[in-house]
Formats: structure tokens, sequence, C-alpha cells
């Protein structure tokens, strides 16, 4: 935690000093004056939308033997084609502050007085933001870092890579030559041996599959019949038995075909604005057999982030504030939060809501001069506690 003591007319010190007048505060913007007097500038915090997507990816390709699955072994549900779906898994909401740049302040001393002789404490945290001011009878707050985690994005895969098992593609073929030869008066054969490399069928290439197959399941049966006569353990049994139902698979998969999933995980942040209430954003897009894109773009439909605010701010800028003196000061300005419901909403169905404080959507007000003590929270520039002289 950064602690910083304000003294007229001399940089800052982390001792007490004595400031001498009153303090003034001014919003830093394009149009605000270059600083007259030595001063500390704080923010107040903003929010930031922090959305986790988690998508499941479904990949589904055809076997390559696909055409014989009935006809070999009655499967009437094999895969056809290649396709890839996709599905929203899970979608978290989280909320992290940062400095926001649109409300910065300037605190300085105002002209020397000898008739108003006070003292000025002004405490920010690392990030800059407002902690307490003039609290001189307590101890210096201790103050806890205020961190911001970011997770690791990781992908999880479950399921086989997408290959299946073919032994060869080819096959020899062996062709018999039969040369007549004449001897003197004699006609003899001759025979001679070609073999040549010839590309099998896919007929021929289920058909090896089935015998295949039907081999590891009479294996499996001796396995399990105890054909071999030889005392395995069954520790050894059960492994050798997975092996052989493992291989089975990867044969049957020629034939029925491969599906297996994985997962992608997509973080998107949002900063609303303070004129944004009760809008909608495109956070991004979403569809089922293209899965998530940029928001704009020409692919899927738009997965909307919509805020709906409790409506306090509303109920804010409708009340006057307090009416000011002859020698108005502005002092500190601190912020009432805003709570809203946030939702992400695609093709007219909510995916997920839940309710979150949103600072930048609330109202901005000011303490006149600086005769009080003041304790702020540093994550939404609220008033903690005030004590007013």
């Amino acid at each position: 935690m950064k602690k910083y003591t304000l003294l007229f007319g001399i940089l800052f010190s982390l001792a007490f000093l004595q400031l001498y007048g009153q303090i003034s505060v001014t919003h830093i913007d394009a149009s605000a004056a270059a600083p007259s007097r030595d001063g500390v500038i704080y923010v107040l915090p903003r929010t930031v939308i922090k959305v986790d997507v988690t998508v499941r990816i479904d990949e589904h390709l055809k076997g390559p033997l696909s055409e014989y699955a009935e006809r070999f072994y009655g499967i009437d549900d094999a895969i056809n084609f290649d396709n890839t779906s996709y599905e929203i898994e899970d979608i978290n909401f989280s909320t992290f502050t940062e400095p926001d740049p649109k409300q910065a302040y300037y605190i300085q001393a105002g002209h020397p007085s000898s008739k108003e002789l006070k003292m000025l404490l002004v405490e920010l945290d690392e990030s800059g933001y407002l902690v307490s001011a003039n609290n001189l009878d307590q101890e210096l707050h201790s103050g806890e870092n205020i961190e911001q985690v970011v997770l690791n994005e990781e992908i999880e895969f479950d399921g086989r890579e997408g290959s299946f098992l073919i032994n060869s593609m080819i096959r020899a073929k062996v062709d018999t030559i039969i040369r007549k030869v004449a001897v003197d008066t004699v006609m003899t054969q001759k025979l001679f041996y070609r073999t040549r490399i010839v590309d099998k069928t896919n007929e021929e290439l289920a058909s090896e599959a089935m015998f295949r197959i039907q081999e590891l399941r009479e294996a499996r049966h001796r396995l399990l019949t105890g054909f071999q006569e030889t005392a395995y353990s069954a520790a050894s049994i059960a492994y050798m038995d997975g092996e052989l139902k493992k291989q089975e698979a990867e044969y049957m998969a020629l034939f029925r075909g491969k599906s297996f999933s994985s997962y992608d995980q997509f973080t998107f942040y949002y900063i609303p604005e303070n004129t944004s209430g009760s809008n909608a954003v495109n956070l991004f897009n979403f569809a089922s057999n293209t899965g998530v894109s940029e928001a704009g773009s020409s692919t899927g439909e738009k997965v909307m982030l919509k805020f709906d605010v409790s409506g306090l701010a509303e109920v804010m800028s409708s009340l006057p504030e307090a009416g000011k003196t002859e020698n108005y000061t502005p002092g500190i300005f601190y912020r009432i939060p805003e709570t809203s419901e946030v939702s992400l909403v695609w093709d007219d169905e909510v995916l997920t809501r839940t309710r979150v404080t949103v600072n930048q959507f609330g109202a901005v007000r000011n303490i006149e001069g600086n005769d009080f003590k003041i304790e702020m929270h540093p994550t939404t520039g609220g008033v903690k506690s005030i004590v007013v002289k």
C-alpha cells in the first residue's frame, strides 16, 4: 500500500506534515488547466467484465469401409460422412477493476492561510485508488494488495486421434506366364512367374478386416476359456483381454467410423460504458456447425451481452446535490456503485445470467472542502466511512 502525505509547496513525504488552508480537487480531462501547486492524483476504479466460454467440439469421421458395415456386420448406424459440431458447454462470468481514465482527479492545497492550520493525509493503493483522506486519528492502513490473477487457458482433449487402422492398401499379385518353346520338332512349355503390385479393392480390404476381427475374437475366446493351458494371473488376463478388445475396436472403426471430442476455451473482456445501462453488445458469434467467431463477422449468430441495471444511478441523478457555499471548493470525488443483471443471449435463448457491480454505471458525487475524515472502498470508489467536522 502506498501512503502519501501532502504538504503545500513541498514534495511528498511519508511523514505527517502540516497543510495550510483547504484542499482543492480537480477533475482531470482535456479541458483541465495545468496544476498551479503540488498535489497528488487518484483515480476511481472501473469494472471489466470477463467471460470465459468453454466449447465442446464433437468430430465424426466416416470409416473407409462404411459401405460394407451393414452387409458384413448388420450395422445400420455407421457414420457415412465426416462432420463436426460445436456446443457451448460452460460459461463463467467474473469481474475485476482497473483505473478509469475518465475519472482521474488531482488533489492540491488551497491558498495558504494562517487562520486555517490543518494536516492532510492522502492514502492510495498501488493502483492509484483512493483509500482514505484526512484520517489522522487512526494508524495508517497496512492495506491488502489487490491482485489480478490470469488463469492459463487449458485445452482438454478427450478421445482418440482420427486415424483408422489398415494394414495395407496394396497387395502382391502373381501372374503365371506360359511360354511355348520349339526344340527341333518338339513343342515344350516353360512357366514363368511375374509378381506385380496392384491396389486392393474396398471389398478385399473389408474381407481382410473381417477375417482379422474374427481372429481377434477367437483369440479372446481362447484366452478367457483357458485354451492355452497357461496359468496367467487375473491381472495378466485382464490386460491381454483389454488389448485384444482395443485392436478389435480399431478394426470395427473401419466399418462403423470414429467419434471423438475435444474442448476449446475462449476468454472475452468487455468494459461497459456509463451510457450503456440497459443496452446490449455483440460479444462474439456462434454457430453449431462453425463454432465461435469474432463479433460482427458473417459467420454464426450473434451472442449478445445484455445489461439490466437496478436503477440506483437514475435515482441519484434525479436527486439534486446539496447547496454549494459561496466559497465552494471541490473536495473528494467518490462513486456510488450500481448493480446490474448481466446475461448472455444467443438465438433468443438466455445461456446464463448473473448479477454484478458495475462501477461506471454508478453516480459520481463530491464532498466539499476538507473538514472531514473519509475512508474509501478501493474496488468500487465508494465511501466506506466518513466523519464530517
